[in-house]
């Protein structure tokens, strides 16, 4: 009898491992292919939006950043001016004023872009930022750079760039802020004189 049950154990243990196995049976789909569609949902692609009138500097929901003791100027964004662009653009647009040690305005309407991964995924687009106009606070203008680009936010920003590095503190680490009533709390948060400081690692 003992020798009739041995080998019809070892049969139907032969039987479960020959069982043909399904991508639910593994901890990730590796049959997985991302679709067309997917793909272009994925793909950064820069939205086209009209800039607003130049603002007044003297008056208007702006915010006082902080980036440091030794910072030689007075940053401020315009809260107003804050929006988010649809899919698959995704980026903030703001508009800020670098005043001089002197008092003198430094207009600039920008972007930045948080990157949805720290990984380059597929060629996934970077942390960025761009200038999209500078603003002629004597002709009441903006005016378009000659060569407008995103420049990516690497590793070296908090010491070149100190002042984009508090922005992106506010609006990229710990995930981004779908609303721009969320962006305005982050920067309550984060870009004032009392925020607390944010060790992260720039994607």
């Amino acid at each position: 009898m003992r020798r009739l049950i041995l080998p019809l154990l070892i049969l139907s243990a032969a039987t479960a491992f020959a069982l043909p196995r399904s991508d639910k049976d593994t901890l990730t789909n590796i049959r997985y292919q991302e679709s067309a569609a997917e793909k272009a949902a994925r793909e950064f692609k820069e939205a086209e939006a009209e800039l607003p009138p130049l603002p007044d500097t003297g008056s208007g929901e702006w915010f006082d950043l902080y980036v440091g003791e030794h910072y030689g100027k007075k940053p401020k964004i315009l809260l107003n001016s804050l929006q988010i662009m649809p899919a698959p653009d995704t980026s903030i647009r703001y508009i800020l004023n670098v005043q001089s040690a002197n008092g003198h305005d430094n207009l600039t309407a920008e972007g930045m872009f948080c990157a949805r991964s720290s990984f380059n995924l597929g060629g996934d687009k970077r942390s960025s930022y761009k200038v999209f106009s500078y603003g002629d606070t004597v002709n009441n203008r903006w005016i378009q750079p000659r060569k407008g680009e995103w420049k990516p936010l690497g590793q070296a920003m908090s010491r070149n760039d100190e002042l984009r590095a508090v922005l992106y503190q506010a609006f990229c680490v710990n995930g981004t802020p779908n609303t721009t009533a969320g962006l305005i709390e982050r920067l309550h948060e984060r870009g004032g004189k009392h925020a607390p400081s944010l060790r992260n690692s720039y994607k």
